[in-house]
């Protein structure tokens, strides 16, 4: 597992001075080789004490081991922002359809970096066992959130995708402990996801986040967090490496679900196909 990954896997852990110092750091990877202890503890308005706890806290014996394996695992898995990426579309580019291709082959090595074989377990027992599923997005994650209703059903898991933010609300209103609600959101900022989130929470009902790795609200309010990965920044000319994520994701935490049972699993697949077999025109 990733640093950052870590560092979010760990955050419920920290107290508010060294979540401070948390969000500072991942809000400014790029230049944490330059700084030192006081310097990061000025700029996150804490106190040296809070950076070394946070440090220890994460596993490390201080700032100077946090600050090797910080830096070594940052040239391998770097949170992409917008760095080096031309939208193909608002940029104009006169080789399009091969930069379309080279963002994705980018994309699923960045999400393949970030990969948590144990949240993903944990998220697919918590989906077999439940009882209802419910699958919430907005725009084009909408379409992924489509894409793994499809998947579940294929393996007699029913699930419901919802888009329309009164429908979300409406399930909501009447889930309990028993349920799962899967959120999707690139940013994990969406308002109208947000609010169901937070009915959801209220419900007591598990919740399952899919979201772009770095700290955003969504995340803090799941119970688990499958973390995907992209290059476009907030403005953008449609969701493309978000989408490939995303679907990337899905695909993994399906896997996942049909492993639980893998010889039911089979068994349900073939039934589907032999429907499909038999009624096809």
């Amino acid at each position: 597992m990733s640093v950052m990954l870590n560092m979010l896997k760990y955050k419920e852990d920290l107290s508010m001075a060294e979540r401070a110092v948390l969000d500072y750091l991942i809000e400014n990877k790029a230049v944490l080789k330059d700084f030192y202890v006081e310097k990061i503890a000025e700029a996150a308005y804490a106190s040296p004490a809070s950076v070394v706890r946070m440090c220890k806290k994460l596993g490390y014996k201080g700032f100077k081991d946090f600050k090797i394996d910080f830096i070594l695992s940052n040239a391998k898995v770097e949170i992409p922002e917008n760095k080096e990426y031309n939208d193909v579309i608002l940029s104009k580019s006169t080789n399009y359809g091969e930069s379309v291709i080279q963002n994705n082959i980018r994309i699923l090595e960045e999400t393949l970096k970030i990969h948590d074989p144990v949240a993903l377990h944990n998220a697919a027992e918590s989906i077999m066992k439940a009882r209802r599923v419910f699958i919430f997005g907005k725009g084009s994650s909408y379409l992924v959130c489509k894409d793994l209703e499809m998947k579940l059903r294929r393996i007699n898991k029913l699930a419901i995708a919802q888009g329309e933010s009164h429908e979300q609300l409406v399930d909501a209103s009447f889930l309990n402990q028993n349920d799962v609600v899967i959120l999707i959101s690139n940013s994990g900022k969406t308002p109208e996801i947000v609010s169901a989130a937070l009915l959801v929470k209220e419900k007591k009902a598990k919740v399952i986040s899919i979201v772009k790795l770095g700290s955003n609200f969504l995340a803090e309010l799941s119970d688990i967090v499958l973390y995907t990965t992209s290059l476009e920044g907030e403005f953008r000319s449609a969701a493309m490496t978000s989408r490939i994520s995303q679907l990337c994701v899905v695909d993994a935490l399906f896997t996942n679900c049909a492993y639980i049972d893998i010889d039911k699993s089979v068994k349900m697949i073939e039934a589907t196909y032999q429907t499909f077999t038999k009624y096809r025109r």
